[in-house]
This record gives C-alpha cells, sequence and structure tokens, in this order.
C-alpha cells in the first residue's frame, strides 16, 4: 500500500492498512485455508496473513457467475479477482477505537454470487458511526453446496462463516473491538445464515446480537436432495466440451443450468442452490443464544423477481390465486405501493413479498419474544428510480452503507440526488448502529419513508 495526499498507511494487529478521514481500513485479512489446497469442498482450517493490496476491490472472492440481480444492482462484483481458496475478511474501524461495539456482516447473492470484498459493502460510513466493521466472504455455488468430500460436518458456508467469527474473538480487540459486543448482520442469503447461527449451539459465545435483513423464507435441501443435485450438475458439467479446458467454470455453468431446467413456482425466486439444515426453519428446535434481534425488510422485496408484464393477462390471475392459496387465512398485512402501479402488479407485490420474507420474519420475530430475547422491527420504505421497482429487495443496501459513489452504476439508484441519498442513509446507519451499540429504540419503525427520485 502506498501513501496518497488523502489517505496514509497505518498498522493494527500485525495487519497493515490505510486511514482516510479517521476511519483505519484493513483489506484481505486471511481467516481460514483449505484442508485440501486445491480441493474447493474440503474442509476449512484456521490461517492468518493478509494480502498485499491497494483497494478493497483487490481482494479475491468465491468464482461466481453473474448475478441475475445485475440488471438492479449494477456489475460491482465484477471488480473482484476469484479464488477458490478466498477465506478473507476485511476491517473498518476509527483510527484510535479501543472497545467499540463490532459489526460483521454477511453479503447475500441467493447462495451463488456476492462476496464481503465487493466495493458495495465498504464499511467506512458505517464504521464512523462509532463502530468496527468486519465484511467475510463465503463459499458459495458447487463449492459451498454440492456434496461434501468429507461428510460429517455442517453445511460448509456455515463451517466458513464460524471461522471468521472465530478469529473476530481472537483479534478483534487488536483493531479497537470489543469481542463481548459483536453482532452478526445479514442481508437476504447472509441474514438466514446469521438467523441459523442464531440459534445453533455451535456459534454460542461468538456475537451477542443478530440483524437479519430481508431474510428469505426458503426449505434448506435435505442431503439426499443435495445428492440428486450433485449428480445432475456433475453430469451436466461432463456433457460440457470446455470442462477439461476450465473445470471450475464449466461447474458454474452447469450448476446455473441445472437451477435454470428446475420447475420453478409461480410468484415465487426461481430455484437456487439452498443450504442444507436439518431443522424446519419455522420452528427451530433450538433455543435464540442472542441477546436481541434486529428484522428489517423493504416494502416491497419481490419487485425484482417477478415481471411488470402480466398486470390484466389470464396468468396474472392464475399467479394471485396460487399465491392466496399459499398465504392461507390468515390475513397479509397491507403495504403501500407506488399510485401509479397497477392494482394487481401492487397485489402481486405484496402477496409474494408476504409469503417470500415478511412472514418468515414474523414467525421468527414471535419466536424470539416468546424465547424472551428483545426484538427491534424495521421497513426499508425508500423508492428505487425505476418506478416498477419500488421499495426493491436490496436497495437499502447503499443507504445502509453509505457508499454511494460504489453504487455508481446501480440502476436501482437512479435520478437519487446526492442530499437525499445521505438524509436517507444516515437514519438507516443510525438506526442499526445504535442496535449494535445496545442502544435499543421503540420495536417498530418505517425508515425512509416518502423518499425516493418519484416522490411528490
Amino acid at each position: 500500500m502506498t501513501d496518497s495526499p488523502d489517505q496514509r498507511t497505518v498498522q493494527r494487529g500485525g495487519a497493515v492498512g490505510v486511514s482516510r478521514d479517521g476511519i483505519a481500513c484493513f483489506y484481505g485479512l486471511r481467516y481460514g485455508q483449505l484442508r485440501h489446497p486445491g480441493s474447493p469442498r474440503s474442509a476449512i482450517t484456521t490461517a492468518g496473513g493478509q494480502l498485499t493490496v491497494e483497494d478493497l476491490t483487490d481482494v479475491p472472492v468465491f468464482p461466481q457467475l453473474p448475478s441475475r440481480l445485475e440488471s438492479v444492482m449494477g456489475p460491482g462484483i465484477r471488480d473482484n479477482p476469484q479464488d477458490d481458496a478466498a477465506f478473507f475478511l476485511n476491517v473498518w474501524a476509527p483510527e484510535e477505537a479501543t472497545g467499540l461495539p463490532v459489526l460483521v456482516f454477511l453479503h447475500g447473492g441467493a447462495w451463488v454470487s456476492g462476496g464481503g470484498a465487493a466495493r458495495w459493502y465498504r464499511g467506512e460510513r458505517l464504521a464512523s458511526e462509532g463502530l468496527v466493521v468486519v465484511t467475510l466472504n463465503y463459499r458459495l455455488g458447487p463449492a459451498g453446496h454440492l456434496d461434501d468430500d468429507e461428510p460429517g460436518s455442517y453445511h460448509r458456508p456455515i463451517e466458513d462463516i464460524l471461522e471468521a467469527l472465530r478469529w473476530v474473538q481472537r483479534q478483534i480487540a487488536d483493531f479497537g473491538g470489543d469481542p463481548d459486543q459483536v453482532t452478526l448482520a445479514g442481508q437476504s442469503a447472509g441474514a438466514w445464515y446469521a438467523w441459523a447461527l442464531s440459534t445453533l449451539p455451535a456459534a454460542a459465545g461468538l456475537f451477542r446480537r443478530a440483524a437479519l435483513l430481508s431474510i428469505p423464507a426458503i426449505k434448506p435441501w435435505t442431503p439426499v436432495q443435495r445428492s440428486a443435485f450433485t449428480r445432475a450438475v456433475l453430469a451436466a458439467k461432463a456433457r460440457d466440451p470446455a470442462s477439461r479446458q476450465e473445470p471450475r467454470e464449466a461447474l458454474l455453468r452447469a450448476g446455473a443450468r441445472v437451477l435454470s431446467q428446475a420447475p420453478g413456482e409461480p410468484g415465487a425466486i426461481p430455484p437456487m442452490y439452498l443450504p442444507v439444515w436439518p431443522e424446519d426453519p419455522a420452528r427451530p428446535a433450538n433455543k435464540f443464544h442472542v441477546d436481541a434481534l434486529y428484522l428489517r425488510a423493504t416494502r416491497h422485496e419481490m419487485s425484482v423477481f417477478l415481471p411488470a408484464s402480466l398486470s390484466g393477462s389470464s396468468e396474472m390471475e392464475a399467479t394471485l390465486a396460487h399465491l392466496r392459496a399459499r398465504a392461507g387465512t390468515a390475513p397479509v398485512p397491507p403495504v403501500p405501493c407506488p399510485p401509479d402501479w397497477p392494482r394487481d402488479h401492487a397485489a402481486l407485490v405484496t402477496l409474494a413479498s408476504w409469503i417470500g420474507f415478511g412472514r418468515f420474519a414474523s414467525v421468527i420475530a414471535g419466536a424470539a419474544e416468546r424465547d424472551g430475547r428483545l426484538v427491534i422491527q424495521r421497513a426499508f420504505a425508500a423508492l428505487a428510480g425505476p418506478a416498477r421497482l419500488g421499495a426493491a429487495h436490496c436497495l437499502d443496501l447503499p443507504f445502509q452503507f453509505g457508499n454511494r459513489a460504489d453504487w455508481h452504476d446501480a440502476p436501482m439508484l437512479e435520478g437519487w440526488s446526492a442530499e437525499d441519498f445521505e438524509e436517507v442513509s444516515r437514519e438507516v446507519r443510525r438506526d442499526l448502529a445504535a442496535f449494535v451499540a445496545g442502544h435499543h429504540q421503540d420495536g417498530h419503525r418505517t425508515l425512509g419513508a416518502e423518499s425516493g427520485p418519484h416522490r411528490n
């Protein structure tokens, strides 16, 4: 790393970083390695060290194809190199930090894309709220979800995250963080992992609070389902004429091909890689070992996954009937929608978002409250630039991290002025930071209400 007029080199905990505007940034800290190098599905073991890199986007992420949400979020993850051994985390902390609360963030990406080293998750603005911020990579796609090379372990990405959390317990004090005040936060797939770890006995003591942002309602794979999927993917890979020249890429393509051929469900997220988990997600056998939960959803989570062209069609009528049957007799909470949305499209997004996200969050909140845990609930209501998206899945992320420049190519932020963006971002950053610091506020709030390029 080299000094420039707006930054200088700093050292902490044996790591070398740069400081900008009073925030020290440490990139590419290794927390683990493959037990068998060259075998991406082998077990993880403890490791240390640091990459010599100039910027966050120089840190590798795990192998992946372009995200299906690139048309909404932009191509930010493409800036990073890819590596089968990308067990890296990154730390941001106020330069004179000591004993600060810690936020560990798990990225989303439908279990097949994303990375903690993406520019999207640059943690400087969050750290400036008085936190130590950690982002990390965990295994994705085939490496994370095909059959184990070594049976008997937890789901491999869970093992990765556990190893990173143990690194935090051992070393975060060297960066100014308090290991007894760790919050594990995640968005989408990362939120699911944060929830699962909040009930996992092996994770007890590694974090104190959990923040679940847009947690999806999924039915995890059983080992039998994973084995069947693995066989299908390996067969598809064998039919790829380029599999010998580029085996990793061929495996990624094979997985995507098998998923594309799987039957989907009307009004639902298309088929995905899924974690293997032994419990019914709606009825966890293990009690929560965290003190408090923060749950947040965007108002229109499913808008990015649903076609906007169904309005008035027989397909729309059939999809709505299917979703109403899935919703059951319990009332679906009403959600304000953009006034220019057709009524049936608003109903579609509302129903699909409740079934795909909101209902599961409500189940978790109820279980946690019955278990005597503090529960904080939030709705994110700011609107995307494209009017068809509303308060879409992933729209809260740039506001949460406050790094508008790193989202310069995200179509969902079209039309947002710098002033309006900062106003909403400040609200969202401070709200989560207060939870991480243990300054709990009222149980229900809406963030970013009446904000967006199309507001009146």
